[in-house]
Formats: structure tokens, C-alpha cells, sequence
């Protein structure tokens, strides 16, 4: 194993603290310093929007490691407050400004790690300048919004992203009146449309207000310099708090100053080792590059996960181990309110952007036979080769495990075949006999190889708002179809369709729709066997429709 004097760790945040841990693991005698312009050391992003809504108390509980720990267990100089101001890879040194004292210091090393992280995107838009317009990325910031909090009947957050409706839920939680801008059509960008809209019909349903397709065009502000006012594409929003979540770039003027090259993506570009293109100096976490799994292409996806993993092998090879990091396929989860949403992988809409020819299905059960709550999947497959490309898991019930098995799938190349037959746990306090999972896939399967076609709410509200003369027909029980349906629809019991498919034109197209899919897709078997030449049933059905019913 190589030996190295000095490694210096820029960054101290995910990344950071977890390269300089393994580093000591795997050098018992290096001079390691790690440093950080912040006041804080090693601690979780995620939980910000948690002590906004005092669900976390006190600012020490996001702490995951102090500096005493990394002092008194590891012998690591953790320098708090230091501001890395340039790179010299030809002295190899770091040139560093205490900005509690405002001097300047050399560190000198033999190896780099840069874990820069990223910062949030505060865009130049007329009146952001005023006081209580806030971006949330570090523990001051979190105390800020707080406090202002505290002080606040009206807040307007701009994104929809993750953290952006984790700090809308926390805000609405203490009782603020809270609206989410979304200059997107939809919530959530990673997901595709048709389950974003159920999050945020959801959302709705707790007292959120969403404006989608809408962007701040202006901030106005009172004479004592707080902002009051949030002016939209579409409207004027009274605020005394806004909080700006539309993204993160990476932090990599550093490196561009130094000579390291960028990516594709705009961050620092490394190998699997996580070396740059300069010799002895590594990046790793929310600054770096990684591949898609999926894709197998150059991707930027900023997640402490994805940095606690790239950190450790960053470590390892910098003291002269060997290992690899080849990639990720996106993995996250999110609660809002109490709805659990999942991801791994491509959605529809990134697989046709990447030139693949995507199958989708929607399939609606429960969690688990005893004390159930429903969870909704939505897969994705490749038509050419039946593999499987994501898929995206929403509901009150159990999502992470099940995106975790699609996750482990997704990094194995599995196909949609192999997913449906994955030998699961099963015990009716922790699952069911046929798994969600195992149901959307094996449906999959059969959309795959021609025996079933689906369609989705949105393009069946789209049929209708277009006036198309297609029958759109409701096979639930009497009782269910008096209680609410979708306005426009024909309706016979499922039970009397093969006795009653005469009064139907089998020359029309015919979309079957019934509580969550399944009898939907029976009822498209039906017709077929009646000679129907285009039937097609509407994934999840009135699960998956987030739009108004008529009762």
C-alpha cells in the first residue's frame, strides 16, 4: 500500500467527514486535515426541513459527528470556519483563509480530496434581495427560516422538488398558510407527471396550495426591507417568508481554477476511482460526477448516499488501495405528509429521451395482508429487450423496501421476467403472497408481450377534453359507479359485460376502467373474446385518476 505524509479533505459535510474516517482507517500514521468553511461538521441535509418544523429540536441533533470525535477517535485536525481560496497542484498545496481571524494559511499534500458538495441556485429575480427570501442547504440557514417562521402567518416556497414540499409540509405543520411555485407542469420533476399528480392532489388535500406552470416574476418588500409580496406569472401571493428551492449546482470554482477539468454536467469530472484529471487529487459526493447504471452515460445526481459510497472509495484509493465506484440508478424516497414516494431508475419520460422504447403499468395493492395501506407502482420496461428500467412507487404503505428490490434489480440488469419471479419475503405482518412488486411486473409481462394494452388517466382526460369518439366504460359495481365516476363514461357491471357486449360498438376503441386496474384489464379480455378490436384499460384506474370525479 502507498504511503502518504499529509491528505487534505476539503469539504465537511457527507463526503468529506467519510473519506477522512476511512482514510485513518487505512493509514494509521497520515497527517490528515479536513476542512470546512462551515461552523458545523458532518451533518444531515435531509433533517433540515425536520427542525424547521420542530420535529428535530435542536440544531446538535443534525449533527451526525462533532470534532472531538474526529480529534479524540481518529486523530483528525477538523478546521471549522476554513475557507479552501486556491489550489497550487504543481506545490501541491492548498492555500486556506481562517475566516475568524481573516489569515491566510499553506497546507501542504500528497494527496487532494475535494468534497465541495453543491450549493442552491438563488436566481436574479427583481426584489430577491429582500430580507426573509431564504435558501435552505446548511444548519444556519435552517436556524434563519426557523425563526422566521416563528414570526409568520404566510409562506411561499419556489420548487417542487424534494426538499422544496419537505420544507412546504413542515412550514404548513406549524400552521403557516403555505403555497408551493412549481415553474414546471408538474411537482416532483424526477417522477413522471401522471404520479405527480396524485402527490400533489394529495398535498392539496392537507391544506398546500400548488401553482404548477407558474414561475415568481418579482418580490415586493415593505419599508423595513421584509418581503410581502410573491408576484407570479399568474398572480400576486401575500408572504412574510419565502424559502427558494428550484435546484443545487455543484461547487467547483476551486477545481476550475486549479486546472481540474469539469464534465459533461457541469461538475467535476472523475473516473470510477474518483480520480480527476490531475494526479493525486480525487472529488467525491455532491461536486462529483457519476454514471447512470441505466443509461451506462455521464449523470450528475446529487445524494448523500451517492457520497458516502464515492467518499469511501476515494479513501481507499488514495492511500493506495484499489476499488471502484461504478455508478448509480438514482435511488430516493420522500414522505410527504404521510405519503411515501419512491424512485430508482428512468422514468418514462427520461427512457424516451434516452431513445428507448418504453412500456409502462400502473398496478394498485396493499403493503401487506395484516394492517394493510395501499401503495401504487408504476414500472418501466424496455419493449426491445424486457429489461427493466425503473420505477416509481407511491403510497401510505411500505414503499422503500420495494424500491429497494427495484434498485438491486436496476444494478443487476434484470429483466422484467427476472423481477416477477424474485423469491420474497412473506408473512402476512410484512407482506402478501403476491407482492405489488411481483403483480406490476408480471401485468408488465403481459403488456410486453401483447396480450393486454393499457392507457393512462392523462391521455384518457385528454380523450375526453378532445371530444373523441371512443367508449369509455365503467365496469365496477351499480353501487360503486352512483357513488362517483368519471364524467362521460358508460357503465356495465363486469358481471353482465360478456351477456351485454351487443350494445356496444365493436368497431369503437373501448377504454375499461374499474376501482384499481384488475377488473379493468378482465374486462378488456372479455371484449376481446367478443371480437373488439381496440380495447385498452386504464392503468390503476380511479386510483391513478387525479382529477375531479363526478358524484
Amino acid at each position: 500500500m502507498e504511503k502518504v505524509e499529509n491528505i487534505v479533505v476539503i469539504g465537511g459535510v457527507a463526503a468529506g467527514p467519510k473519506v477522512a474516517a476511512k482514510v485513518r482507517r487505512q493509514d494509521p500514521t497520515a497527517n490528515i486535515t479536513l476542512l470546512t468553511e462551515e461552523e458545523y461538521l458532518s451533518y444531515s441535509i435531509c433533517n433540515l426541513p425536520y427542525f424547521i418544523g420542530d420535529i428535530v429540536k435542536n440544531p446538535k441533533e443534525l449533527l451526525v459527528r462533532e470534532p472531538a470525535y474526529f480529534k479524540n477517535i481518529f486523530n483528525i485536525d477538523t478546521l471549522l470556519c476554513h475557507r479552501a481560496i486556491k489550489i497550487d497542484t504543481a506545490k501541491k498545496e492548498v492555500k486556506v483563509l481562517d475566516l475568524e481571524t481573516q489569515k491566510e494559511k499553506s497546507f501542504p499534500y500528497d494527496k487532494l480530496i475535494l468534497a465541495t458538495g453543491a450549493s442552491p441556485i438563488r436566481p436574479p429575480i427583481k426584489g430577491i434581495e429582500f430580507q426573509n427570501i431564504f435558501t435552505l442547504r446548511t444548519i444556519p440557514d435552517a436556524i434563519k427560516i426557523k425563526s422566521a417562521a416563528e414570526q409568520a402567518q404566510r409562506a411561499v416556497v419556489v420548487g417542487g422538488g424534494l426538499i422544496g414540499l419537505e420544507v412546504a409540509e413542515n412550514l404548513a405543520k406549524r400552521g403557516l398558510e403555505t403555497t408551493v411555485i412549481e415553474k414546471l407542469d408538474q411537482i416532483l420533476p424526477p417522477l413522471d407527471r401522471d404520479m405527480a399528480l396524485l402527490v400533489e392532489k394529495h398535498i392539496k388535500a392537507k391544506g398546500v396550495d400548488v401553482s404548477t406552470s407558474d414561475g415568481v416574476e418579482s418580490f415586493e418588500g415593505k419599508r423595513d426591507g421584509k418581503v410581502y409580496i410573491v408576484n407570479t406569472g399568474k398572480r400576486k401571493i401575500s408572504a412574510e417568508l419565502v424559502v427558494m428551492s428550484v435546484g443545487v449546482r455543484p461547487n467547483v470554482q476551486l477545481a476550475k481554477e486549479a486546472g481540474i477539468e469539469l464534465g459533461t454536467t457541469g461538475a467535476i469530472k472523475v473516473n470510477e476511482r474518483m480520480e480527476t484529471t490531475v494526479p493525486d487529487v480525487y472529488a467525491a459526493g455532491d461536486c462529483a460526477e457519476t454514471i447512470n447504471l441505466v443509461t451506462g452515460k455521464t449523470a450528475w445526481i446529487p445524494l448523500a448516499t451517492t457520497a458516502a459510497k464515492q467518499g469511501r472509495v476515494a479513501a481507499i484509493n488514495a492511500t493506495g488501495g484499489y476499488d471502484s465506484f461504478k455508478g448509480v440508478v438514482g435511488t430516493l424516497v420522500v414522505r410527504v405528509f404521510d405519503l411515501n414516494v419512491a424512485k430508482a431508475g428512468l422514468s418514462e419520460k427520461e427512457a424516451l429521451r434516452e431513445g428507448f422504447k418504453p412500456e409502462t403499468t400502473i398496478a394498485v395493492g396493499p403493503d401487506k395482508s395484516l394492517d394493510s395501506k395501499e401503495i401504487m407502482v408504476k414500472l418501466i420496461a424496455d419493449k426491445t429487450s424486457g429489461c427493466l428500467l425503473g420505477a416509481q412507487i407511491i403510497g401510505q404503505g411500505n414503499v422503500d423496501k420495494r424500491i429497494d428490490v427495484v434498485a438491486t434489480a436496476l444494478n443487476f440488469g434484470a429483466t422484467v421476467e427476472q423481477l416477477s419471479k424474485l423469491d420474497l419475503a412473506y408473512a402476512p405482518q410484512y407482506g402478501t403472497a403476491m407482492d405489488p412488486l411481483i403483480t406490476s411486473a408480471n401485468v408488465l409481462r403481459n403488456k410486453l408481450a401483447g396480450e393486454t394494452v393499457g392507457i393512462s388517466a392523462e391521455q384518457v382526460k385528454a380523450k375526453l377534453e378532445r371530444r373523441e369518439d371512443f367508449i369509455l366504460l365503467d365496469v365496477r359495481s351499480p353501487r360503486e359507479y352512483q357513488e362517483a365516476r368519471i364524467e362521460g363514461c358508460r357503465h356495465i357491471h363486469i358481471y353482465e359485460l360478456a351477456k351485454k357486449t351487443g350494445e356496444l360498438d365493436s368497431q369503437k376503441e373501448v377504454v375499461t376502467y374499474c376501482g384499481s386496474g384488475l377488473r379493468a384489464a378482465l374486462a378488456c379480455r372479455i371484449l376481446k373474446n367478443a371480437n373488439f378490436k381496440d380495447v385498452k384499460y386504464m392503468d390503476g384506474s380511479l386510483k391513478a385518476w387525479p382529477y375531479e370525479l363526478k358524484v
